[in-house]
């Protein structure tokens, strides 16, 4: 089940709780990067191993810098949901007493960085009490991005930004990673096998792309452990509609977000830049779009109203 699929998922339980069915009849995945999904498979109070080999995988930790051991916040841990009173998913400390945010990003946005910032100082500013110094630990901030954030860099799904003076790291104890997930998955299927790149970050997410793409996992696991667990607790079996009626509102919402941006001019941008030939990614964001209603089953004529596609590009995708 792919991010789209998702979204339909949730309008229809929020439609009928009973179309639950339907979808167990269609899919044996649930999409593991929604907010309350990956943080239920990722956070296990007496056994983080699982997330602490996700972390080394996507951030690249290896030899000493890897983590060994992760601890979660106590209000982090899952449970049965409740609202989420910080914008990061999961917020712990390795061994070192290092604080690692951990977010899923679920839309683009303009001011992505902004709000990653701000949200972050809240973490920082809880480092230092009153009366004692100013000494901060490293803190790690990983965003896990499902769409695609840095359209100019069509190439790149890793992204890591620190503090630098003149081209120079300057500031070490603070470092942002980016995973743009679909990116990579999009990519590397158009990569030859020869080529691929073979780290563990593009290892695991292969591996999420066998889950969301419900295929059959290719045969070079990097954690044959870690791909048979995970494989068992990512299926749609195993969650009820009262989990996915918790995101309904939020999740469906960005769909509606979208349309209203269309709505409000954003159509006349991607249009004018898709007539010009130069705007490589509205036009991408468009077809992003047009998926979306596609997975929601809205009519051929409302797809070409809010995205400017032609008809016929519509019905390729």
């Amino acid at each position: 089940m792919n991010r789209s699929q998702y979204y339909a998922l949730l309008k229809a339980i929020k439609e009928d709780p009973a179309n639950l069915a339907k979808f167990r009849a269609r899919f044996k995945n649930v999409y593991p990067f929604s907010d309350a999904i990956f943080k239920i498979l990722m956070v296990n109070e007496h056994d983080p191993t699982r997330l602490i080999k996700f972390l080394n995988a996507m951030m690249g930790f290896e030899g000493r810098d890897r983590i060994k051991d992760y601890h979660f916040e106590r209000e982090e841990l899952p449970g049965i949901l409740n609202n989420k009173t910080t914008i990061f998913d999961i917020i712990g400390t390795n061994q070192n007493d290092e604080p690692i945010l951990i977010e899923v990003q679920q839309t683009d946005s303009d001011f992505f960085m902004d709000r990653l910032l701000y949200y972050t100082s809240r973490v920082i500013t809880n480092q230092v009490k009153k009366s004692e110094s100013y000494e901060l630990p490293h803190i790690y901030v990983l965003s896990i991005l499902t769409c695609n954030q840095f359209e100019l860099e069509p190439e790149t799904y890793f992204h890591h930004v620190n503090l630098t003076k003149n081209g120079e790291p300057y500031y070490p104890k603070l470092d942002f990673y980016f995973i743009e997930v679909e990116k990579f998955l999009a990519n590397d299927a158009h990569i030859p096998e020869t080529e691929k790149e073979r780290s563990q970050r593009a290892e695991m997410l292969r591996f999420f792309g066998d889950i969301i793409y419900e295929r059959a996992s290719h045969k070079q696991f990097f954690d044959e452990d870690f791909c048979k667990k995970l494989s068992k607790d990512v299926s749609l079996e195993h969650y009820e509609d009262e989990l996915f009626l918790k995101q309904v509102d939020g999740m469906t919402d960005l769909l509606y977000e979208k349309e209203t941006a269309f709505r409000k001019g954003e159509k006349a941008g991607i249009a004018a830049g898709i007539a010009r030939g130069t705007a490589a990614g509205a036009l991408n964001k468009a077809r992003e779009m047009a998926k979306e209603m596609l997975a929601s089953e809205e009519p051929i004529d409302k797809i070409v109203r809010y995205t400017s596609l032609s008809e016929a590009e519509i019905r390729k995708l």
